[in-house]
C-alpha cells in the first residue's frame, strides 16, 4: 500500500497558527496522529523594508508532517511562500508560490483549503466551521481597465467540482463531528449558540479574488453574492465567503477539500471582525483546526487507494 500525501494549507498566518496549535495539543486532536517532523516551524514573519529591493523568496517547505494510517500529513502556510515585498492577499502572488508547495512532493491524494471566512447575511453562525468540496470564484475587479498585478480566474463565476467525490460527507462520523463540537470555543462577537460542524456538498465556498483592502470587504462581499446569486445558486448554497479556497482549487488540480472558520456575516465585517478582530479570527481558526483535526481520519480512510 503506498503512502498518501494530504496538503492542508492554511491561507495567512494567523489561520495557520491555530492550526497548528490544535494539531500539536494532545487534548485537542486525536491520539491516532503520529511520527511529528518539523521541518520549517516557529517561523519568524518576515517583512519587506520599502528601503530595500525585492528580497529572495522564502524556503517552499511545510511547517511540519505527521502520519495517519497510510497518509502522511502536510501542514503549510500559504502567506509564509509569498514574497514579503508582495501584498499578504494578493491573489497573484498566491498562485505564483502555490504550484512549487504542490509539486514538493508525489501529486497529492487530497489537499485540504483552511482558513476563516464570513457566511451569508443574516445567519449567525460565527464560529461555526463549514466544511465542502465545491467552489465559486468571482472577481469584483473584472471590469477595472488596469489588471496590473490581479489575477484572472481560469473559470470564473463557475461552480467548480472537486475530484474527491461528494460520499465523503457519508463517512464523517457522528462521534468525528461530536468530539470537534465539544472542543469549540465562542466567538467573542455575535457567537452561535451552538457552534457547530457544517458539512455536505451543497455548501459552496464562494472566493471574492484580487481583493487587497480590508474597507472595500463590504462591497466586494455584496458583489460577489450577487454574481453567486446569478450564476450559481442552483447549484447549491453559499457555505462561505472568503478569497482563497477556489484559488487553491483551482491551482492544485486535485481531489479537493476546504475547511472554513466563520467569522462574520457578509456586509457586516467591520461590525463583527474589526472591532476584535484577534480574537474573531482566532477562535474561528481555533474551531475550523478542531474540526478539522476531527474529521480528516475520517476522510482520509475514505481516499481510494
Amino acid at each position: 500500500m503506498s503512502q498518501k500525501r494530504v496538503m492542508l494549507i492554511a491561507n495567512k498566518w494567523w489561520d495557520a497558527d491555530p492550526l497548528c496549535w490544535v494539531l500539536f495539543h494532545d487534548k485537542a486532536h486525536p491520539s491516532t496522529f503520529y511520527d511529528y517532523k518539523i521541518t520549517n516551524y516557529p517561523t519568524q514573519r518576515r517583512f519587506a523594508r520599502s528601503t530595500e529591493s525585492r528580497p529572495p523568496d522564502p524556503p517552499v517547505l511545510p511547517r511540519f508532517t505527521f502520519c495517519y494510517l497510510d497518509a502522511t500529513v502536510e501542514v503549510w502556510c500559504l502567506e509564509e511562500l509569498m514574497n514579503p515585498s508582495e501584498h499578504p492577499s494578493s491573489t497573484l502572488e498566491k498562485t505564483r508560490v502555490l504550484p512549487a508547495a504542490i509539486h514538493f512532493g508525489s501529486m497529492p491524494d487530497l489537499v485540504v483549503a483552511f482558513g476563516t471566512g464570513g457566511s451569508r447575511e443574516g445567519l449567525g453562525i460565527n464560529g461555526c466551521v463549514v466544511v465542502g468540496r465545491r467552489v465559486f470564484i468571482h472577481d469584483p475587479y473584472e471590469s477595472e481597465s488596469d489588471r496590473t498585478g490581479m489575477w484572472r480566474a481560469p473559470s470564473p463565476n463557475t461552480v467548480v467540482d472537486s475530484d474527491l467525490t461528494s460520499s465523503v460527507f457519508r463517512c464523517i462520523s457522528p462521534e468525528s463531528r461530536h468530539s470537534a463540537e465539544a472542543r469549540f470555543l465562542p466567538t467573542p462577537v455575535s457567537p452561535a449558540n451552538p457552534a457547530l460542524v457544517l458539512t455536505g456538498n451543497s455548501f459552496i465556498s464562494v472566493g471574492a479574488i484580487n481583493g487587497t483592502d480590508y474597507d472595500d470587504y463590504t462591497r466586494i462581499g455584496n458583489s460577489t453574492v450577487e454574481a453567486f446569486k446569478e450564476h450559481g445558486a442552483r447549484f447549491g448554497e453559499i457555505g462561505s465567503i472568503e478569497s482563497t479556497h477556489g484559488v487553491v482549487r483551482v491551482v492544485a488540480d486535485a481531489p479537493f477539500l476546504y475547511v472554513t472558520g466563520i467569522t462574520d456575516s457578509v456586509g457586516v465585517f467591520n461590525i463583527q471582525v474589526t472591532p476584535r478582530v484577534y480574537a474573531q479570527n482566532t477562535v474561528a481558526a481555533h474551531n475550523a483546526a478542531i474540526a478539522l483535526a476531527w474529521l480528516l481520519p475520517d476522510v482520509i480512510q475514505a481516499l481510494p487507494d
